[in-house]
This record gives C-alpha cells, structure tokens and sequence, in this order.
C-alpha cells in the first residue's frame, strides 16, 4: 500500500477507534483524582520518581517494556529486574507498554497479540497478575484493531493527550497530561489540575525520566514534587490507576440504583 493510502487508512482507524470498543466509567466521585504514570521505566523514574510519591504517602503506576530492561533509552538507563521488584514490594503498580516498545496502530492482530503476552509473560515472572494490568500504547498510538484487542486484555489502556477526564472516562482509551522538559499539550499542569478540582475528575500524568538535566520527555525531580504536592494540596486524591478506578468504581452507580 503506498504511504499516503496507509497514512489514510491509519487516520481512518484511529478516528473509528475514538466511537467504538469503549468502556465508560462514570465520574461521581466526591473529589477529584490524580494518577501520576511513568513510560518505559528509566531507572531514575523507579528511584527519584517513586521516593518523591512515597514523600508524599502516595503511589504511581509505571508501564514498563520488558524489552527495555537493562537497556538505554535516550542515552539514559532504564530499569533492572531489581528496580522493578522495589517498586511492587513498597506499593506501586506495575502496568504494561508492550514488551518491544512497538507502536501498536500498525501491528496485525496476531503481532499484536505476541507483544503483549510476551510482556505479560515478563511481568508474571516479578510477581504481577496480569487479570488487573493496566496498559498504555507507547507513542499514544492505538487503532481500531489494537483498541479492540487491549479493551479485552486490560482493565484500562492508556494513550497520550488529552488533558483531564470530566463526567466519564473510557478506561479503553484513557486521556493523560505529558510532564516533559519541553512542553506538548495546550493546557498546563496547573490549569488543569484546577479542572480537575472543579469538575472533581480524573487526570492522569506522565512522565519518563526524573533527574536533572531532564530529557525531553523527562522532569525533573523538582518539578514533579512540586505537581505532587499541588495536586495533594488542591485536595485531590493521588492513586495509582488501579487504586483510582477502585474508588471511581465505588461512585459509578447512580444514587437510586
């Protein structure tokens, strides 16, 4: 197919994919809800981005690549095996970003499907059930047949952008804010935190790396301290993802059901 016929037939996919395979998760919480989520792992992110939760009595999610352990990614470190077991024996989640770090718009569904049960494959060996993983596309990019396939696989698949949920969410298609050195989204963290207050939603961040210099999509210690203890102050609550649709869950129902 030329690459103008495939960049149409992806645009075309991508856009069905946003109407169907969803699973809307009503948002009738009392307060609003922050999750703070890494992509990759880089090894900074399982030591300064995790203490800086921890700082604060909170938790985070972190996608993980089988495939990138030990690696580099950016000219900096990712996780180990070790990094990994730290984070499940002090309380944070383990989430899945396929095994390769492939982009999965493009992938046949039986590549898709070998993807993820190899990274399932990877995270049962440290201890996580894969019956509540949680999943992000890397690059933000889902399709028709990958949204279909991940909305049977996970509890919740994530892509990027999007800023905050309001009302509902659809935990096949998860928005999320990037905290990166160079910013990306319309709005700021702060403006929408404040929504989030307001609206008493659910907004998901993420981030990659935590030092200082960052990379590009990195933040720096700092930085992410400062959106911790902001969002804590505003009164929301900061959980991991499956923690926040745990308690989401328990005000989904209307009031007369």
């Amino acid at each position: 197919m030329p690459d103008s016929a495939a960049k149409l037939a992806l645009r075309i996919s991508r856009r069905l994919a946003q109407h169907a395979f969803k699973e809307i998760l009503p948002l009738r919480a009392d307060v609003g809800v922050v999750s703070f989520t890494f992509d990759d792992v880089p090894a900074s992110a399982c030591v300064a981005g995790a203490q800086a939760l921890e700082r604060h009595g909170a938790r985070g999610t972190f996608y993980v690549a089988g495939g990138l352990t030990g690696a580099l990614e950016e000219g900096k470190p990712c996780h180990t095996r070790e990094h990994l077991r730290t984070l499940l024996a002090t309380g944070h989640e383990l989430g899945c970003h396929s095994y390769s770090h492939i982009r999965c718009d493009t992938l046949t569904a039986a590549e898709l499907e070998q993807e993820l049960d190899r990274n399932a494959a990877f995270l049962a060996e440290l201890g996580v059930d894969p019956r509540t993983l949680n999943f992000a596309y890397p690059f933000g990019a889902y399709a028709y047949n990958a949204k279909r396939i991940c909305g049977k696989r996970f509890r919740s698949s994530r892509i990027t952008g999007g800023g905050t949920h309001e009302d509902s969410a659809d935990l096949n298609a998860l928005k999320t804010h990037r905290l990166s050195d160079v910013h990306v989204d319309a709005e700021n963290y702060d403006a929408l935190l404040q929504r989030t207050v307001r609206r008493k939603g659910w907004l998901i961040v993420n981030t990659h790396d935590v030092e200082d210099p960052p990379s590009r999509y990195g933040y720096t210690p700092e930085q992410l301290e400062r959106a911790i203890a902001a969002a804590l102050a505003a009164g929301c609550k900061v959980l991991p993802v499956n923690a926040a649709i745990d308690y989401l869950q328990q005000y989904a129902a209307p009031a007369n059901a």
